[in-house]
């Protein structure tokens, strides 16, 4: 029997608490969260100066792969400039991610070790812009299969304003001119 956590359930109509959960969407059991690290831990990352995060997922028995993809912003559209797919083997795992205006590196982590993927030179105009902005998932996220959920995005712009965007917010839609943005697709499909 899956348990939802007292903060849901406590959002659910009261005619719904003494029923059975079985009906509730997966929405509820996939999320995904930034990792809780030790002061230590926190110390040491803050030499990278805001440019890696670390991200716990959990994924429930639907899900069969994953795909992270890397977008860039460039000529007046979003494109999918890399991607890493895998297969899941566990329903829970950690990833890290290091971003910076002109790079980013993947990391997959678990028990036995982890696995990078790096993209280190993505042709981006950040270096054009005046103001630079972003927002990455700072709270527990929900994952829907076979969705599209942006995990971090940056965007750059050569005017002296810039709109305040949230990780919920569809970064295709940000008025910019140079942008970065990492996405995570959960799939109900095994990868060849």
């Amino acid at each position: 029997k899956r348990l939802l956590p007292a903060a849901l359930t406590n959002q659910l109509p009261k005619s719904s608490k003494n029923r059975s959960l079985h009906h509730l969407p997966t929405i509820f059991f996939m999320n995904i969260k930034p990792s809780e690290l030790s002061d230590e831990t926190m110390e040491v990352l803050d030499l990278f100066d805001d440019e890696i995060q670390f991200f716990d997922i959990s994924f429930d028995e639907t899900v069969k792969s994953y795909a992270i993809s890397v977008w860039v912003y460039r000529d007046g559209e979003w494109a999918e400039d890399g991607m890493t797919v895998g297969n899941i083997d566990h329903l829970t795992g950690r990833i890290a991610v290091r971003l910076t205006e002109t790079s980013c590196d993947l990391y997959t982590i678990d028990e036995s070790g982890h696995v990078k993927y790096s993209f280190p030179t993505l042709e981006t105009q950040f270096d054009e812009s005046m103001g630079i902005g972003g927002t990455k998932i700072d709270r527990e996220t929900p994952i829907e299969l076979n969705k599209e959920i942006p995990i971090w995005f940056k965007i750059g712009t050569i005017t002296n304003s810039m709109k305040a965007m949230d990780i919920t917010d569809d970064f295709r839609n940000a008025e910019c001119d140079a942008g970065i943005a990492i996405t995570l697709t959960a799939s109900d499909k095994i990868v060849e």
